[in-house]
């Protein structure tokens, strides 16, 4: 699978959101769009697998 599609994904969350200014909705996408990159960072790092 490629993380950077969710990488995209994410930021597009990011700015839809952004329109609709929901403290709730925010946190949940920031820290989706953190999770995804602790598992991008690791991937490039070759920590599991390789």
């Amino acid at each position: 699978m490629s993380w950077q599609l969710y990488l995209l994904l994410a930021l597009a969350l990011l700015v839809i959101m952004a329109f609709k200014i929901t403290k709730v909705l925010a946190t949940i996408v920031i820290l989706s769009v953190l999770i995804v990159f602790v598992v991008a960072y690791f991937s490039k790092k070759g920590g599991r697998g390789g």
